[in-house]
């Protein structure tokens, strides 16, 4: 069951992290929409499409947390298809215990990236 449940997790969020950065549907910004300024996301699938093109510092230019996200994407796909083989679920758990532990951290890096994104324009 565990393993059923992982590879259905793995496959929804590579299917997302793919719809969104091959730019199959197109999403506006609500936030911005609504408020008239740049949320914490602006720019995240265009750094994302620059970092996969090996443009690291354009990259950081469209969003600065766009490469380190891609990172810690990359890492919990690794630990999930290790726990797919292994038929465990620690990495969901470890997840959990992490942004339950250290929430204040992922707050103080979106308000950061609000500032940053509405300082240069995104």
């Amino acid at each position: 069951m565990k393993r059923i449940r992982n590879i259905i997790i793995l496959l929804g969020i590579i299917s997302f992290a793919f719809i969104c950065i091959s730019g199959t549907i197109k999403l506006d910004c609500i936030f911005k929409n609504i408020f008239s300024i740049s949320c914490p996301a602006c720019g995240l699938t265009r750094s994302i499409k620059s970092l996969l093109k090996l443009n690291i510092i354009t990259s950081f230019k469209y969003n600065i947390f766009g490469p380190i996200l891609f990172i810690l994407f990359v890492i919990f796909v690794i630990f999930m298809i290790r726990d797919i083989i292994k038929n465990e679920d620690k990495t969901i758990k470890y997840s959990y215990k992490l942004l339950g532990k250290y929430y204040y951290i992922v707050i103080i890096c979106l308000i950061i990236s609000m500032i940053i994104n509405n300082i240069r324009g995104i």
